[in-house]
């Protein structure tokens, strides 16, 4: 991997005196073993180098992979007309992946696997020698470098599949790695261990509330873990009982996720949360989620309304629903530039993003006389305040679906049973909106998604394939016999998610009785975490997660070819591969990598293109 073989000493240097400098820098800058050795001498040169893994994961070139990775490649997404600022997007978005495309440079992630690597072999050298450096100072360092190292290798081997394993500090440029990519289930499994020995490692919680969310905590330990043991179980060549056993830990740490957040509300420590989540959505579903209305009544007024829960998770920031998320100071001009780029802000307000959201999400305008329906067309109700949250419906049909979300600072939506586009919309001047990695309802969802298959199972070896519509539950983490209390309380958690977005408007609830098999709980999860979770780099990574599990990319190609309108049989022939849900290796990387065997999936069309 030529991009890991640099002098790292530059990290420590970089993080203490504050810059944000890229791998090209990095390249050029001089220095001698000697400054080496004076550096890492104490606790605050430790924590500078742990800063600088923060920051690098907040690096432009990061984001914009995790977005391009996780979002353009699935049916949320279309070309705007600003698209033609990058032809490297351009053919992502229109099916024509290469392997001389720059997103599949993997070169930002491994900076901070680097980085990471270096903290983990200098600081414990450094407790030895610094005195005011403790053991527990120590452990919590290590802690967050081993999390944000699992979290850049998970979002490799799910964008890439296999890939180099480098788990030692690149500090002698005498060390060779050049290495073999690592099989996917190899590094998953590693990764995991990995975390499950230091998740307790790091604080439940800081005094400084913003830590909470921008640094690693336990929450976002067992966020990492509930995704990971998720992903690992979703793998049709995996022995079913062992796959259940993957299941039951996904529950398992959400649940510890879900348990922390309710005594966080509970104890309300400022006392200034009880005011912001929704009372009977509490009472009724278990879960403390932030009001979107703060009114309580039933009215249908159209009235534009402050769409308070998206204002508090995407404007704000570092909300009381955040587990982790990648922090931008607004006060300092720092710019997301990812977001920025890719959805948008008033900087350039004529041409918007790079990124529209997909045409096929909304048909045409939501009715009042519209219910919610597992056959509708448009996967927004009118009564959906997310529909509105995620993109503007352009005016008359035609035109971007513009990006909201990350882009509106301040939102308002309209609160009653019609449809038009919102213009209360605080846009921002330059886009610092912090990237969220995982959330509060991310981890419900991850849950739901573990108990369906786990009632699956269940229904199977009780030989039978149909469910009867049972009563909600306002129960979490209980320890279920049968395949009906776990698709209850999959149906509460779904319910508990729409009805913080329809409320007070709650006559268009979802009904039960339209979920009767394994596949209707399935389908009702899917669409649930892509209304919620939508542009938020989750979407092709559930759309390949369920591929694995089936063993077959049936509903894949189905989902993602709708958006090739012009090549869409030539686009379902190539997805018929599993392998094609990868992205190539960089050709750049195959030369200066001799190991590294080519992405079957796209060794035909290299040979068609010399050809």
């Amino acid at each position: 991997m030529n991009m890991i073989k640099r002098n790292i000493k530059i990290f420590g240097l970089a993080a203490l005196a504050g810059l944000s400098v890229s791998s090209c820098d990095l390249e050029l800058l001089p220095l001698n073993e000697v400054v080496l050795e004076n550096f890492w001498t104490n606790k605050d040169d430790v924590q500078s180098v742990v800063n600088a893994c923060y920051s690098s994961m907040a690096d432009g070139a990061v984001i914009k992979n995790m977005i391009v990775w996780g979002e353009a490649r699935a049916d949320n997404v279309q070309a705007s007309e600003r698209i033609t600022l990058d032809k490297n997007l351009e053919y992502i978005v229109e099916g024509g992946l290469s392997e001389t495309n720059g997103y599949c440079n993997w070169t930002s992630l491994y900076t901070v696997i680097d980085r990471c690597n270096t903290v983990l072999y200098y600081a414990p050298q450094v407790q030895k020698e610094d005195p005011n450096y403790t053991e527990s100072d120590l452990m919590v360092n290590l802690g967050e470098a081993r999390a944000l190292r699992a979290m850049c290798y998970f979002y490799l081997i799910r964008t890439f599949k296999d890939v180099p394993f480098v788990t030692n500090a690149s500090i002698d440029d005498n060390q060779d790695y050049v290495v073999p990519a690592e099989k996917h289930e190899v590094i998953l499994d590693s990764l995991i261990a990995d975390i499950e020995e230091v998740k307790e490692w790091v604080p439940r919680r800081y005094s400084n509330e913003k830590y909470n969310t921008a640094k690693i905590t336990r929450n976002a330990m067992y966020a990492l873990l509930a995704e990971m043991y998720l992903w690992r179980a979703s793998d049709a060549n995996l022995d079913p009982i062992k796959a259940q056993e993957y299941y039951k830990k996904c529950v398992e740490y959400s649940d510890k996720v879900i348990e922390a957040k309710i005594k966080e509300f509970e104890e309300d420590r400022y006392g200034n949360l009880r005011p912001q989540v929704n009372a009977t959505g509490y009472t009724t579903y278990g879960y403390p989620l932030l009001s979107e209305s703060l009114t309580s009544s039933s009215s249908t007024s159209t009235t534009a309304e402050n769409a308070e829960a998206y204002n508090k998770i995407f404007g704000t920031g570092n909300s009381f629903e955040s587990i982790f998320e990648l922090s931008f100071e607004s006060n300092l001009g720092v710019k997301n530039g990812g977001v920025s780029f890719f959805y948008g802000d008033v900087e350039d307000e004529s041409k918007g993003g790079a990124l529209a959201a997909y045409e096929g999400l909304m048909n045409e305008k939501p009715k009042s006389s519209d219910k919610y329906n597992t056959e509708a067309t448009n996967i927004f109700t009118v009564y959906d305040r997310r529909g509105q949250e995620n993109f503007t419906f352009p005016s008359g049909g035609s035109g971007d679906y513009v990006i909201n979300k990350y882009v509106v600072d301040q939102m308002q939506t309209l609160t009653g049973p019609s449809w038009a586009p919102v213009s209360n919309l605080a846009k921002r001047g330059t886009n610092t909106a912090n990237w969220i990695i995982y959330r509060l309802t991310d981890i419900m969802l991850m849950k739901a998604e573990a108990e369906v298959q786990i009632a699956g199972y269940l229904s199977q070896i009780a030989d039978t394939t149909q469910v009867a519509p049972g009563k909600t539950r306002a129960a979490y983490g209980n320890v279920f016999t049968t395949a009906q209390e776990y698709y209850d309380e999959v149906f509460n958690i779904v319910s508990a998610i729409y009805y913080r977005a329809t409320a007070p408007n709650t006559s268009n609830m979802i009904d039960q009785t339209q979920f009767t098999t394994y596949a209707d709980y399935v389908e009702l999860v899917e669409v649930e975490r892509r209304r919620e979770l939508m542009f938020e780099g989750k979407r092709y990574y559930d759309l390949v997660r369920r591929a694995r599990r089936e063993g077959n990319t049936g509903h894949f190609r189905t989902m993602v070819s709708g958006k090739f309108a012009d090549n869409a049989e030539v686009m379902k022939i190539k997805m018929a591969m599993l392998d094609f849900m990868y992205m190539p290796y960089l050709e750049s990387e195959l030369d200066v990598n001799k190991y590294l065997t080519q992405n079957p999936a796209y060794i035909q069309d290299k040979t068609t293109v010399k050809n």
